[in-house]
């Protein structure tokens, strides 16, 4: 990468507020189920050569590197954003010579707290976790604390900050400044208009707290509202269908956000098909391959680039730091995220990939997380 600070224009500082009330879930008890390992959960076939190969003995030579660290990482469910982070959380475990267990709690609250009691029974050394609420980040932090092993958190909007428990890190993009880069750039182009912001699902901490910070952002702006905002729940057919149900219902706004560029990609195409394409603007989050084409074939005009792949990385470092060299518990660790227009969509220090990209990962983390910089 020629020039790495570009894409801290808009990074998260580790000083991050993590003051927003996330949503609570009720607990789902254990009722003995096996854990949802490869082979026993929905993920497509991709998923499951990747995991099963993940799950096989590390060499004694590996376990040696690691210091026989073993790593247990619970994913939520088998969307895409999900299958990406757990890609870079298994690279890092390669990179830092550490052995990689994973798990899939498909938006199963029992399946999730079966998974978590798996791993500890395996013996890992510290759990990653990605949870879709916050009920599932707190059972892994008290489930932990009490076997003695370590913790990360990630992708939760800081929800551990809410609760009385030391967990080893928390790993997240700055969620909370995205509603007013939204609004910066609503102001910039069309000053004035209204918009509707379709947002994933009502329970989510993520959606949450975006939905929080455009409702401030605008507020602050004075100068546009938020005519609506319509749940897609990450299903592209749900969220098209409720733009279609704005567009019919004769409410005046001409710039559509959308929380996911797979639901963005559907939005665009119904109003293609509804011929009213010309008449709105479309933004939305993530930075994936999807977003990139849609901004090159001119229907994405803005999103906020974050690389779900690179945070499950940082999350497995953190855990691995944190639990080798007994590092203060509670570490707040940012990811970074960038604003992105159509004329960076082909550049790599601004569209962070998803996949693993062992030399703009590598560059990123040497950077600006000079503590797994030794993993390299």
């Amino acid at each position: 990468m020629k020039n790495g600070k570009k894409i801290w224009a808009v990074m998260l500082s580790t000083a991050m507020m993590f003051s927003l009330a996330a949503c609570s879930s009720g607990k789902g008890e254990a009722d003995g189920s096996k854990p949802a390992v490869e082979g026993e959960n929905t993920q497509e076939a991709a998923k499951e050569a990747v995991d099963e190969k993940a799950q096989e003995p590390v060499s004694e030579e590996t376990a040696e590197k690691a210091g026989g660290m073993k790593i247990g990482y619970i994913s939520p469910g088998p969307d895409t954003w999900y299958l990406r982070a757990e890609e870079g959380a298994k690279w890092a475990c390669e990179k830092a010579g550490a052995e990689f267990l994973s798990v899939n709690s498909n938006r199963d609250s029992e399946q999730e707290q079966t998974n978590i009691d798996y791993l500890i029974d395996e013996g890992v050394d510290c759990i990653v976790i990605l949870s879709w609420n916050e009920a599932g980040c707190v059972a892994a932090a008290e489930k932990c604390k009490e076997a003695g092993i370590g913790c990360v958190v990630f992708d939760a909007c800081g929800a551990m900050q809410n609760h009385d428990v030391d967990i080893t890190a928390s790993v997240d993009f700055d969620w909370q400044s995205m509603g007013g880069i939204y609004v910066d750039w609503m102001n910039a182009t069309y000053p004035g208009e209204d918009y509707v912001f379709i947002s994933g699902t009502v329970d989510s901490v993520v959606c949450q707290t975006v939905e929080a910070s455009l409702k401030e952002a605008t507020e602050k702006a004075g100068k546009m509202k938020c005519a609506d905002i319509r749940y897609g729940d990450y299903e592209p057919e749900k969220a098209a269908n409720e733009v279609e149900d704005l567009v019919n219902s004769g409410l005046d706004f001409s710039v559509i956000g959308v929380i996911n560029e797979d639901c963005a990609a559907a939005i665009i195409t119904r109003l293609e098909d509804l011929n009213v394409a010309d008449k709105y603007h479309v933004f939305a989050q993530n930075g994936s391959e999807v977003g990139a084409q849609l901004m090159k074939d001119g229907s994405l005009e803005f999103t906020i680039a974050s690389s779900p792949g690179l945070e499950g990385a940082v999350a497995v470092f953190a855990g691995i730091d944190g639990v080798k060299n007994g590092k203060e518990p509670n570490q707040l660790i940012a990811c970074p995220i960038a604003s992105v227009t159509p004329d960076l969509a082909d550049d790599p220090e601004a569209i962070i990939s998803w996949s693993v990209d062992e030399e703009a990962w590598g560059a990123i983390i040497r950077e600006s997380f000079s503590d797994y910089a030794v993993f390299f």
